[in-house]
């Protein structure tokens, strides 16, 4: 374990990090607002910081190539340190005098949970506005990413931290180079997000609200300036091109790019699309029948708000046109179980994945099938290609140490003393990367009347949740520190 190695591509991000604060100053500055100086000292202290560990652990080959070992232990250290600096600015503009909050705020943003503890976000000024959304946006396609495509440091080694940022089983390289990956990827993000600012502000939402949620769209994070969330817009127009971009973002980017390139067929031949496309739909009509028969007159008025609530939590982007913790049971708890399945391989989403639900359907249907013919060779198959059994294995893991996960984390804050229903749908919110739950976490409230201890494991389901659960718990196992 070269720990020397870590330090200094941690110290290379801060760098990187610290001048990505500015930017929420020019929005400061241009309304007028004095929160742009806790920008500007956020940003000297990160850089700063930046500077002196890559300075104290610098090595004689600059470029030197990371193992595996150490991709680990710097795609772990890259999310937390990047929570923990990013909550400065909260604390230095007196958005939060507790340093949990702010790094409950942050750590959302940047794993795109969307879970918030602001009572009254209406108030905040422009700047702490953009930079909260503007967190969710870096975290969506990836910070690592990001720093792939930007910084020769992460460039060296990058497969290996591509590979443990990226939300799926695999990883797929549009390019030999991973720089060149990288860079395409978050081309693709940038054209998308530029589309849906511009449909936003043609449709009447103003430009400032249209950027901070494009951030919490494209990224599936889910912040908005609204106490209100979507719903506080209030028009048909604006919640429809909001499904489209978020249906847009629970899909593989690999995917996008091949249509720019002119690849259609692609997207009818992935099986994992398939199956996310008819998830949300056949989610979307049972929904909507519900809510038509027992709560709303108009077919279409249920369509409009099953069709966005439904989206939103597939996709975990967690946005919201009402408070569905009133809807009827069935729809309610519809909605709780969507939060583990999330959306595709490769997407800004979060949960399990549709991929992973796929395999494991098969595997079950496999094994029933293995009761009337023991002998028979049964691969599982995506589309043409066969499942290994490595992949099976890991993929059956996962989804068990989830679950686990999620089990003793719901102990633990219930142990504190919070309701039943708030806490497992706070818990696989979080770990989820959904945000909005149930009960006193519901659409309607936030997670501000937790305690300290409680927002902390929150803080850690978001983390494991966004690095998908392997990152994070590898640091834990004495034999990985070992030479």
């Amino acid at each position: 374990m070269n720990v020397r190695i870590s330090f200094q591509v941690i110290g290379n991000f801060l760098k990187f990090l610290g001048l990505l604060m500015l930017v929420p100053t020019i929005c400061s500055l241009i309304y007028g607002e004095d929160d742009h100086r806790a920008f500007v000292v956020s940003a000297f202290l990160t850089t700063s910081f930046g500077f002196a560990l890559e300075k104290l652990s610098k090595t004689s080959d600059e470029l030197e190539e990371f193992h595996r070992k150490e991709g680990f232990l710097i795609a772990s250290l890259i999310w937390i340190t990047a929570s923990i600096f990013g909550a400065i600015p909260y604390i230095l503009s007196g958005v939060f005098k507790n340093p949990i909050d702010a790094l409950f705020e942050s750590m959302s943003g940047f794993t795109t949970t969307g879970a918030s503890v602001i009572k009254n976000v209406e108030i905040l000024p422009h700047g702490i506005l953009f930079w909260r959304n503007f967190t969710q946006w870096l975290g969506g396609m990836g910070i690592i990413v990001l720093g792939i495509a930007i910084l020769p440091r992460l460039a060296v080694g990058g497969m290996q931290l591509m590979s443990l940022e990226a939300p799926g089983p695999t990883t797929e390289k549009l390019t030999p180079r991973i720089a060149e990956t990288a860079k395409k990827l978050w081309g693709v993000y940038l054209i998308l997000s530029g589309l849906q600012v511009l449909l936003l502000f043609l449709a009447g939402m103003p430009l400032f609200d249209s950027v901070v949620h494009m951030f919490g769209t494209m990224s599936t994070g889910g912040y908005s300036i609204k106490s209100l969330s979507i719903g506080a817009y209030g028009g048909p127009l604006i919640d429809i091109i909001i499904i489209v971009f978020m249906f847009i973002a629970g899909m593989n980017f690999v995917l996008h790019y091949r249509l720019f390139k002119g690849d259609y067929k692609r997207l009818l031949s992935d099986s994992e699309f398939r199956f996310y496309f008819f998830l949300n739909i056949g989610a979307i009509l049972f929904v909507t029948l519900e809510l038509w028969i027992r709560m709303y007159p108009s077919f279409l008025e249920a369509l409009r708000f099953a069709s966005f609530q439904v989206v939103s939590i597939v996709t975990t982007t967690g946005f919201a046109t009402t408070d569905f913790d009133i809807w009827p049971p069935f729809s309610k708890w519809l909605l709780f179980i969507l939060m583990f399945i999330g959306g595709c391989a490769g997407s800004t989403s979060g949960a399990i994945k549709n991929i992973r639900i796929m395999i494991l359907l098969k595997k079950g249907f496999n094994e029933i099938n293995k009761l009337i013919y023991p002998k028979a060779v049964l691969p599982i198959r995506l589309g043409k290609k066969a499942a290994t059994e490595e992949v099976v294995s890991s993929i059956t893991g996962f989804f068990l140490l989830y679950l686990l996960i999620f089990l003793i984390a719901t102990l633990l804050i219930m142990a504190d003393g919070v309701p039943i229903i708030t806490t497992i749908s706070a818990c696989a919110a979080t770990i989820g990367n959904v945000g909005p739950g149930l009960g006193e976490v519901g659409p309607s409230l936030n997670y501000a009347g937790l305690s300290g201890f409680t927002k902390i494991i929150l803080c850690l389901l978001m983390l494991l949740g966004r690095l998908e659960l392997y990152t994070i718990l590898i640091l834990f196992v004495p034999l990985f520190w070992k030479k």
